[in-house]
Formats: structure tokens, C-alpha cells, sequence
């Protein structure tokens, strides 16, 4: 059981300093405390294992040490975004540096645009993280708030305002993967995203997948595109008429999520997999690797997505130029069992 945490009163009486002297050691205002002084306030702190308050701590220091964190996606009913490891790691991998940073994460995800720039005005912190904001949302809040602010997976232009974004050579993992799967025979394949109110990267990795096939002076039509709901029940009725329809030999998923959801409800309905139908995911991520046959996927380092993310906007609030601004993660294709050779 955890003893009772000492006071500042208390503090100051074993040290024999007044309570004020105590609190300018605690908050960094020790400019007029002597070292000896310092130290001694500093070992019966650390002896007493004391914790500050963190409300006066932003009060005192006139800021927050709060990084939010705001995560464009829509609610589902029956699953989180969080259950989709790519959410998680780059969540998790930003939690761990903003931890390491000295700062605290706070999170918020929401589908609601004017949300978005109203959270982003209101909230008292010291930077801001946007991950897959719309373009037309990210030009307001790039143009209106003063906090630094990094995005993730973000596509717009401004001329008039630089602005810092994380993002992956999304056009070139549609274009490996489709030259993929063209070199094993196939050429009725279908895109299945999975934003449809943010398409963002989606859009560029369906033309990375038409890149694929006019440089073997083929043609994707526009319809080969069909984009996800976020309603699972919705999306496995999809699956199997798609797959019955037998119109397409392979399924190009734009996440290992789906993809992999997709690959173990098919077999469920007695569909195999790659025999019947292949199928290619993106991510790289943890289900892709645990499903049977594993799944041929396009890998990318989401973690490093987080990592970098933050480092960046430590940077911006601590006034150190950043010199690249607009980074693209480099992808490679991870050749599995998921996908069948046609003659």
C-alpha cells in the first residue's frame, strides 16, 4: 500500500526553507536559489518521492505540455479504429515519444469537419498532430491557429503557409503491387479502399495501380474502383457477392485489415483462397502475417509514421527548423501465399 505523498509545507519544514523557495525548485524559477539550497529542496523531494500537480504546473509555466492528438475517421457502432493495428501502432508509437518528450497526449477522433477546426482553436496545448484530416480542412486550420501543428497522411496544397506532414509513397505501393500481381497473370482486379469520406491516400494508390497497368499499355477503368463501408456486415455481403460473381481474379485491399477480413469470412463460405479468388493487402501489419495463406501485402513502417511525426513537432515548439517538411516513407511489396498464378 502507497504511503501518503508529503506536502510542500512539509517539504520546506525538513529543509528549512519557506514554502515558496520549495515551489520555485519544483517549477524551474531558480534563479534566485542557491545551489546548495537547490540541491538540498531537490534530495528531500526525490526522497519523498514527490509528485507536482500538473494544473499548476501549466498554470506556473504558462503552458499546457499537452500534444493533442486529433484523428479524422468515422465512428463505427460495432468496432473502434483502434482495433486496426495500423491506428494502433502509429497511436501507440506517438503516445511513447510524446511520454519521452515530457509532454501528455490528448486524443480525439471525430468525422465532423467543423469539429475538427473547433477543437483545433479551442484546446489549450502546445502542439497539434492531425492525422488524415481532409485537404480542405487542413488549409483552415493551417491558415487559423497558431500552435505548431504536424499532419499525418494528409493531402493538400498551400502556397501560402508551409506546412509539416508524415506521408508514405502511397503511388508507388498501388503501382508495385499491381505490376505484381499483372506479372502473375491477372488483369480483372478490383480496388477496394477503405475511406470513403477521406480518399486521400486511396486515390493515389489506385493511380499508382492504373501507372502499373498503362506502362504495359493496358487500361483500369475508374470502375474498378469500389470503396469500403465501415459497417462490417455491409462489407462481408460485398465480399461474397464479388467473389460468386467470379467477374474479378484478384482483390486489391488498400488495408491488411480488410484484406484479412475478407480472406477469412471467403473461406468461411467455402471461397479459397488464392485458388478462387487472390487477394493483396496494404500495411504490412500484424494480421497479415497470421492469416492462412498469409497475405502479400505492401509493407510500410506505420510506427515510424508516429515516431517521426513527433519528433517533428517537438521541433516546432522548441523553435528548431525543421528542414524537411513534407517526408514520404519509402514501401516495398512482401511477396506471400495469397496470391495464385494464372496460366
Amino acid at each position: 500500500m502507497l504511503g501518503r505523498m508529503a506536502t510542500i509545507k512539509e517539504i520546506s519544514r525538513k529543509a528549512g526553507v519557506s514554502p515558496t523557495t520549495v515551489a520555485n525548485v519544483l517549477y524551474g524559477r531558480t534563479a534566485k536559489v542557491s545551489a546548495e539550497t537547490r540541491e538540498k529542496v531537490q534530495a528531500i523531494i526525490e526522497e519523498e518521492n514527490y509528485t507536482p500537480n500538473m494544473g499548476a504546473m501549466m498554470l506556473l509555466k504558462n503552458n499546457s505540455r499537452i500534444i493533442g492528438v486529433i484523428m479524422f475517421t468515422e465512428p463505427r457502432k460495432n468496432e473502434t479504429v483502434l482495433e486496426d493495428p495500423f491506428s494502433s501502432a502509429i497511436l501507440g508509437a506517438m503516445e511513447r515519444e510524446i511520454r519521452e518528450s515530457g509532454y501528455y497526449m490528448m486524443l480525439y477522433t471525430t468525422s465532423d469537419e467543423a469539429e475538427v477546426v473547433r477543437l483545433s482553436k479551442a484546446w489549450k496545448m502546445d502542439g497539434l498532430i492531425l492525422v488524415w484530416v481532409p485537404g480542405n480542412i487542413c488549409r483552415i486550420i493551417n491558415s487559423s491557429i497558431d500552435v505548431p501543428c504536424v499532419y499525418i497522411d494528409c493531402f493538400f496544397e498551400d502556397d501560402e503557409h508551409t506546412y509539416h506532414n508524415i506521408g508514405l509513397e502511397d503511388r508507388m505501393g498501388g503501382y508495385e503491387v499491381t505490376k505484381y500481381l499483372l506479372s502473375m497473370g491477372h488483369r480483372n482486379m478490383l480496388f477496394l479502399p477503405c475511406n470513403p469520406i477521406f480518399p486521400g491516400g486511396d486515390t493515389e494508390r489506385f493511380a499508382g495501380c492504373k501507372d502499373a497497368f498503362a506502362e504495359q499499355g493496358l487500361v483500369l477503368d475508374d470502375d474498378a474502383s469500389r470503396p469500403l463501408p465501415y459497417d462490417r456486415a455491409k462489407r462481408l455481403k460485398i465480399y461474397l457477392e464479388i467473389a460468386r460473381k467470379k467477374t474479378h481474379t484478384a482483390l486489391v485491399f488498400s488495408s491488411d485489415f480488410y484484406a484479412s477480413e475478407a480472406l477469412t469470412y471467403l473461406q468461411e463460405q467455402g471461397i479459397r483462397v488464392p485458388e478462387d479468388i487472390s487477394i493483396t493487402g496494404f500495411d504490412d501489419n500484424i494480421f497479415s502475417r497470421l492469416v492462412q495463406p498469409r497475405l502479400t501485402t505492401v509493407h510500410q513502417d506505420s510506427s515510424k509514421k508516429g515516431t517521426l511525426a513527433i519528433q517533428m513537432l517537438v521541433k516546432l515548439i522548441h523553435g528548431v527548423q525543421v528542414e524537411e517538411v513534407r517526408v514520404k516513407l519509402p514501401i516495398w511489396l512482401e511477396i506471400r501465399n495469397s496470391v495464385q498464378k494464372l496460366s
